[in-house]
C-alpha cells in the first residue's frame, strides 16, 4: 500500500475497548490495544496515502447469539441502545465497507462505534 500511495486498512475492535461494559477486564483492555493500533499506524503510513481506521461494534443479533441468547435478554441487550436494537452483522460489514472505500478518502485513525448510540464520544 505504502509503495502504491494509497490503501486502506480496517481493523475491528468492541464496544468493550471503548466504554466498560460487562466484558471481562482482559477482553476491554485488548480492545483498547486494537484502538490504539489503529490510530498509531494512522499517523505513521498516512503520509503514504494509507488510511486506518477501526469498527467498533456493540451488541451484534447474530445466528449465534440469537440461538444462545434467550429472546428476553436479546430485549433487555437491546433496550440499552438508543436505537432500541441490537445491531446486525450487516450494519458492520456496510461501515466497514464505507471505511475500505474512496468515500472515506479523508477519515484516518477514526473507531467508529456501530453501537446503536449506546457509545458516544
Amino acid at each position: 500500500m505504502v509503495e502504491r500511495g494509497r490503501g486502506s486498512v480496517v481493523t475491528m475492535s468492541s464496544a468493550a475497548g471503548r466504554r466498560p461494559s460487562q466484558a471481562n477486564l482482559a477482553y476491554g483492555v485488548a480492545n483498547a490495544g486494537v484502538v490504539m493500533l489503529t490510530r498509531h499506524p494512522a499517523t505513521e503510513v498516512g503520509p503514504y496515502g494509507v488510511r486506518v481506521n477501526c469498527v467498533a461494534p456493540s451488541a451484534i443479533l447474530t445466528e449465534t447469539t440469537e440461538a444462545r441468547m434467550p429472546a428476553a435478554v436479546r430485549d433487555k441487550a437491546a433496550a440499552l441502545h438508543p436505537l432500541s436494537r441490537m445491531g446486525t452483522p450487516d450494519d458492520i460489514a456496510d461501515t466497514a465497507l464505507f471505511l475500505a472505500s474512496d468515500a472515506a478518502s479523508w477519515l484516518t485513525g477514526l473507531t467508529v462505534d456501530v453501537a446503536g448510540g449506546r457509545v458516544t464520544n
